[in-house]
This record gives structure tokens, C-alpha cells and sequence, in this order.
């Protein structure tokens, strides 16, 4: 992933709290670099966040003067650090590390996004939250959407369209800009962005997460509700469109733990693991590296056209999509299951594509191969 600059915003009454702050994040953040606006206000810090862009934040939980004392006061929540997490969510995405005497106040909050740091801890602990959010990408993602947007329209729009009268600007000129940051949002742009493999994927580019709610399109995967078994929406999108479908069809996902083949293995492989030191176990080695072979070939789709391997995210674990194991579904009763996520393009097509084929197959005998065979290698020329 590239290196960056970094705007960083700090807000806490204590001033001696950015100096240690800038210090930290001066040395071994690599070729990272921080630059810093700290403020002892949080009402100054609420009017940067409205009208300024900044990388990260610190944020303390707590001000002296205008919040209660949380020592005193446990069972409040409204600090004046959380009141400015409201703020910044309803404007714009910038990740936020609470830097607080007083962790458990904020530790609700904690995600991806959202750190929490305890004042006095290590320097390396600082470093470690804040290479844990640059980790995600987003940071990076946020600066290159706002560069590239620039780029194009003081760059390149601005300069073409001086040739142009007034009278020909439309909201064109808007379509014109988001066809040219869509063409940079690419997946193969954001990956080289992010010091990704262009020529591999990772499962989670595969699914579209979180679904809508409301939606019921081919590939979608949902999740019973009684049982919680998953299931694939197989219906052709045609037939939502156009209001044809009194009946959703289904093919049954099973978590490749559960699979009959992976227990196969796993049996074959607890067989072998139990075995007393100078027992055969030729023949268990044997069946168990071909138990391990069948799976193999499971994951890697090579198991005829029954199956389709999906591979796990953290939503979904990995699982087998059956084709033959199908059911058909009244649009009634499609209030008890709730969507998962949805497989993403090209991936649907080729389900439906792979399921098509399968279930339209035409079987017809096999011809007799021995005799065949032996005629074409007793005619070979040499």
C-alpha cells in the first residue's frame, strides 16, 4: 500500500496531550507522515471537522469544563467526545482514535474505524491503533476519490470547457465527471492502490455487502430464520422484473464443515491422528489423502456440475451451493428468510450460467470405450 501525508486532528483541553501525540507519531510510522492541527476546544474542534478535511482524529472523551465529571458521573454517556463522533458522522468518514483517561466510557463504540486508546499507554500501542485503520484502505481510498475528483475537473474540465459558451454548461458536465470517477473506482484501479494482486481476487469481492434489504435477485443468498440454513436465489432476473414469479426457486448452501465429503475427511483424519505409535497406518494415510483429494477438488469446482464453491468472508462461511438440492418457494413465505448478501458480477451470471447447464443437461449411454479404443491403438502408424 502507498505512503501517505495524513491530516490529523487532535482535540483535548490538555495541551501537553498533542505534544506527546506529534512525538509518537513522528518516528518508526515509516515514510507515513502527520501533520497536525490541535485544538483545546471541542467547540473549535467541531467547527474544523465541519469545514475542513482531515485524515484522522484523536479525540479526548472528556472536557473539564463542560462536561460532568465521569469519575462521578458513571452512568453518563453524553461526553463531549461522543457528541463530536455524532457530528463528524453526519458530515463525512474520518476514522477516530478516543485517546481518554476514561475508556470504558466509549469502549460501545469500538470498530474498524473507531479506536480506543487509554491515555498512558506505550507509544507503540498509539502506533499500532492507528496502523490498524490505515491497514483498512479507507483512509487511502478516502484521499484518492477526493484527489481524483480535483484532478478531473481543475486539471482537465475546467481547462476544455473554456472554449464552450455558458449557454452549452447542463448538468451533463456532472454526468461527464461521475463517468470519469467511476472509470478510476475501478476494481483494478483500487486494488493497485492498495498494493493488491490484480490478477487474484479475495472472497469479498465476490459478494455485494450489505445487501438491500428489500431485494430478491438472482444469486442472492439468504438465510432461513427457524433453522438457519442458507439458500441461493435461482429465479431468472426476468422473471421479478416482469412480475412472473408466484414461486422463488432455490438451491440449498451447505458449509463446507458440514459437507459429507469434508466429514469424510475429517473422520479419516481423526482415524489417523488417534493412531498408536507403530500402528499400520498405511492403509489410513491412503484413505485419508484421497479423502483430502476429494475436497480439493470440491473447492476448486472440479467436482462435475453439481456443485459451486463459494469461499468464506465474515459474513459467510465457505460453503457448497447444490443444484440438486432445490426448493421451490411461494412469494408468501418469503418473509421467513432474510438476506445474507448478494454475489456480485460476473459471479452471478456464472451461477446461473453453471446451474443452467446442469439442470438442462441431456444424458445419453456411453458408447463402449474398450473396443474403440482398441482399434484406434492398433491402427497407430509408426
Amino acid at each position: 500500500m502507498m505512503k501517505s501525508e495524513w491530516k490529523v486532528l487532535s482535540v483535548d483541553d490538555d495541551p501537553e496531550i498533542h505534544v506527546g501525540l506529534i512525538g509518537i507519531m513522528s518516528s518508526r510510522m515509516g515514510e507515513d507522515a502527520f501533520e497536525f492541527t490541535c485544538v483545546t476546544s471541542f467547540d473549535e474542534g467541531m467547527k474544523l471537522i465541519e469545514n475542513n478535511r482531515f485524515d484522522l482524529i484523536f479525540l479526548d472523551v472528556h472536557e473539564d469544563k463542560a462536561d460532568p465529571d465521569p469519575a462521578e458521573n458513571p452512568g453518563q454517556e453524553d461526553q463531549r467526545g461522543e457528541q463530536l463522533l455524532d457530528v463528524l458522522k453526519s458530515s463525512r468518514f474520518v476514522p477516530v482514535i478516543f485517546y481518554t483517561g476514561f475508556p470504558a466510557k466509549v469502549d460501545h463504540l469500538r470498530s474498524h474505524v473507531v479506536k480506543v486508546v487509554e491515555k498512558g499507554a506505550t507509544p507503540q500501542e498509539i502506533r499500532s491503533a492507528v496502523n490498524s485503520i490505515l491497514t483498512t484502505g479507507l483512509p487511502h481510498l478516502s484521499q484518492y476519490i477526493e484527489d481524483q475528483s480535483r484532478a478531473f475537473v481543475w486539471d482537465n474540465l475546467e481547462k476544455a470547457l473554456k472554449d464552450y459558451s455558458d449557454d452549452d454548461m447542463t448538468s451533463d458536465i456532472a454526468l461527464l465527471a461521475a463517468r470519469n470517477l467511476a472509470k478510476n473506482l475501478s476494481q483494478r484501479r483500487i486494488k493497485e492502490l492498495l498494493g493488491s494482486d490484480v490478477n487474484l481476487i479475495t472472497p469479498l469481492e465476490m459478494y455485494l455487502f450489505p445487501p438491500e434489504q428489500e431485494s430478491c435477485n438472482p444469486a442472492d443468498i439468504f438465510k432461513r430464520k427457524d433453522d438457519g440454513t442458507l439458500w441461493m436465489v435461482l429465479t431468472p432476473a426476468c422473471d421479478f422484473e416482469q412480475n412472473k414469479a408466484e414461486n422463488v426457486l432455490l438451491a440449498q448452501i451447505t458449509p463446507l464443515a458440514d459437507h459429507m465429503l469434508y466429514k469424510n475427511w475429517q473422520d479419516y483424519a481423526r482415524e489417523l491422528d488417534g493412531l498408536a505409535p507403530g500402528q499400520p497406518s498405511k492403509e489410513i494415510k491412503t484413505s485419508t489423502n484421497k479423502a483430502r483429494g476429494e475436497v480439493k477438488s470440491l473447492v476448486k469446482n472440479a467436482k462435475g456440475g453439481r456443485f459451486k464453491f463459494l469461499p468464506g468472508t465474515f459474513f459467510l462461511p465457505d460453503c457448497i451451493v447444490d443444484f440438486q438440492q432445490l426448493l421451490n418457494l411461494p412469494i408468501a413465505d418469503a418473509v421467513k428468510f432474510e438476506i445474507v448478501c448478494s454475489l456480485d458480477n460476473p459471479y452471478r451470471e456464472e451461477v446461473l450460467q453453471l446451474f443452467s447447464s446442469y439442470f438442462g443437461r441431456i444424458g445419453t449411454p456411453d458408447y463402449e470405450f474398450d473396443s474403440i479404443w482398441k482399434n484406434i491403438d492398433e491402427s497407430i502408424i509408426i
